[in-house]
Formats: structure tokens, C-alpha cells, sequence
């Protein structure tokens, strides 16, 4: 016979103080997982804040360096620029000095033709409007754009004039048309043939001689640009002097890719010296805090495993040495003191008795 039914009481003393002391290792067991989970966050949390030091760290000695760098060449592009700008402007001043230079014959020959035209045309008496360029166009036209403007003049006149007048009449009728037409032309066009007469009618050898001399001027003025779009187009720059620029021009993108260069030494050396170098300090500044970190998750984990192992023991125990008679549900101090109470009262003979009546109670 066992324990149970020879000393029923030494019985359940024994299992109120197992059923005890598995609830304190359960509870004990609870705390010990969750100072493990707390080990563990805090051992994480050092981890990535040495990951992010060192990450913030690199990152900004890498900034600081490509701004060092970026700055300088900045600075030598500014002076590329600047170096740049004088050195098309001494060549435009050049190029329009050469210009000036080449065209210098022709422009003073067309200033000696424009003052003997209006020579001419002063000692005919010719009228001041001969002198203008106008009156060529319209009463003496020479060349394609002159005939071209003597042409829209006429369309301007005897087209668009009419017809825009007989637009702007309120109630218009095609009949309006012939009548503002008769009118425009004999305005416009006695207007046109009067002048005519006075000009050309009168001063014809004049006007002719002046027309000479003006197709002289229009060739010179063709040569004068064909000169300077040949001096434009040369590709010859020896004359304009351009060597210092050219110097500082060389020195300046010299300098910009001497400072290429070292910004891509500097960053390489980074990259494969200076990174680990970083790195190993905050790693080795943050290593005790680590390994004591670390050490305190082990220990928890052990006492936490030692915990468990202890919890399953202490349950096998119940549950072979106790639970087998008090059954699982009764397995509390609680239901265990009840049933002692009735052992001691005589209301049950026995452990097994006692327990049938807590789970069938008398009605």
C-alpha cells in the first residue's frame, strides 16, 4: 500500500507542498522568460545603435570629404568660366577689330558715294525726298528686295487699303467696291504719278546717276558682310592675341582634374582604409557594454532553461506521484486542504472518498 492510504495526511501535505513549489518555479519561470526577453531586446538595442553610430559616423565623414573636394572644384569651375567668358570676349573684340579693319576701305569708299549722290541730286535741284531710301524703292527700284517692297507697297495700296475700307462699312454692298476703287485710285495713283513726274520726269539724269552710285553702296555693303562672315567663320585665332587666356583656360581644367583625382583617391582610400578603421573604434568603444550584454542574456537564457527543465521535473512529479489520485483539477492547495479537512472531520474515509465527493457533491 503507498503513502496515500497508510498516511493520507503526510500524503497530502506533501502534495500541498509540491503543488506550492510548482507554482513558484512556474512563476519564477514567467519572470525568468521575460528578463530574457528583456536581456535580448537591450542586447539588440546596443547592437543596432553601435550599427547606427557607425553607419551616421561613416556616412558623415564621407559627406565631408565629398564636399571638401566638391567645394574645390566648384571654385576651379568658376574660374574655367570666368577664364572662359574673356577669353570669347577678347576674341569677339578682336574678330570685330579685324572687321573694322578689312571693311574700313569699303565703308569709307560708300560714305565718298553717298555724298557725291547727294551732290548730284542738290545740283539738280532735285526734291529732299529723292535722297531717301523710300523713294528709290517705290519710284526707281533696283535689285529683288526692292522690286519686292515696291510690289507689297502696291498691294498695300490698290488692294489692301480698298478693301479694308469697304469692310469697315456698317451696311457694305458689292457695289461699293467700284466707286471706293475709282476713288483709291485716282488718290493714291495721281498721288504716285505726281511725285513720279516731279522726280523722275524732271531730275531723270540725276535720279539715274544717284541710282549708280546707290547699287555701288548695296555692292560694298555685300563684300562688307561676306568679309566679316569670312573673318567670323576663320578658324585662324592667331591674330587676337588669345594665348593668356588659353593659359589660364589649361591651368584652370588642369587643376579641375588634379582635383578629380584626388577626390577619387580620397574616397577609394575611404572606402577600403578609413571605413575600417571607423568601424573597429566604435566597435571596440562599444564591445564591453556588448560582451556584458551579451553575457547577461546568457545568463539568462541558462537560468531560464535550468527553470524549464526544473518545471517539467516538478510536473512529472505531480503528476505521477499525486495527481493519479487527487486528480488534475484538484491538483491546488486550495482542493487539497478541503479534502484534508474532510479526512480530518470523518467525512470521508479516504483520500480517494474525499475526492469523489468534491466531484459529486451530495444534493
Amino acid at each position: 500500500m503507498g503513502l496515500e492510504t497508510e498516511n493520507p495526511v503526510e500524503f497530502l501535505t506533501r502534495a500541498r507542498t509540491a503543488v506550492i513549489s510548482y507554482n513558484e518555479t512556474q512563476k519564477s519561470l514567467t519572470k525568468q522568460r521575460e528578463a530574457e526577453k528583456q536581456a535580448s531586446r537591450a542586447l539588440d538595442q546596443a547592437k543596432r545603435d553601435m550599427h547606427d553610430k557607425t553607419e551616421k559616423t561613416l556616412k558623415a565623414r564621407e559627406a565631408e570629404i565629398t564636399a571638401s573636394y566638391d567645394q574645390q572644384i566648384k571654385e576651379v569651375e568658376a574660374r574655367l568660366k570666368k577664364a572662359t567668358a574673356l577669353r570669347e570676349k577678347a576674341k569677339n573684340e578682336g574678330i570685330k577689330g579685324r572687321i573694322q579693319a578689312e571693311t574700313e576701305p569699303l565703308r569709307t569708299e560708300n560714305k565718298e558715294l553717298k555724298r557725291q549722290a547727294g551732290t548730284v541730286l542738290s545740283q539738280d535741284h532735285a526734291p529732299i525726298f529723292t535722297h531717301t531710301g523710300l523713294f528709290y524703292w517705290l519710284f526707281k527700284p533696283s535689285g529683288f528686295k526692292e522690286i519686292l517692297i515696291f510690289i507689297l507697297t502696291f498691294l498695300l495700296a490698290f488692294a489692301v487699303i480698298p478693301i479694308g475700307i469697304y469692310y469697315m462699312i456698317p451696311s457694305r454692298q458689292s457695289l461699293y467696291l467700284v466707286p471706293i476703287y475709282l476713288v483709291d485710285i485716282i488718290l493714291l495713283g495721281g498721288l504716285y504719278l505726281f511725285i513720279n513726274g516731279q522726280t523722275n520726269g524732271r531730275h531723270r539724269e540725276a535720279i539715274s546717276m544717284a541710282r549708280g552710285l546707290r547699287n555701288q553702296i548695296k555692292a560694298n555693303r555685300r563684300k562688307i558682310r561676306a568679309i566679316a562672315h569670312a573673318v567670323q567663320t576663320d578658324a585662324n585665332e592667331e591674330g587676337y592675341h588669345l594665348q593668356e587666356y588659353d593659359d589660364d583656360i589649361a591651368k584652370a581644367q588642369q587643376d579641375r582634374t588634379d582635383i578629380i583625382t584626388q577626390k577619387q583617391s580620397a574616397e577609394n582610400t575611404f572606402a577600403t582604409v578609413t571605413r575600417n578603421i571607423i568601424t573597429d573604434e566604435i566597435e571596440s568603444a562599444a564591445r564591453s557594454d556588448i560582451e556584458r550584454l551579451a553575457a547577461e542574456f546568457s545568463s539568462a537564457t541558462k537560468a531560464r532553461s535550468a527553470l524549464e527543465t526544473e518545471e517539467k521535473e516538478q510536473a512529472l512529479r505531480l503528476s505521477g506521484e499525486f495527481e493519479q489520485f487527487l486528480g488534475k483539477k484538484h491538483m491546488n492547495v486550495k482542493d487539497i486542504d478541503t479534502i484534508r479537512h474532510m479526512l480530518d472531520k470523518q467525512e470521508a474515509i479516504s483520500i480517494v472518498d474525499a475526492v469523489s465527493k468534491l466531484d459529486h457533491p451530495a444534493k
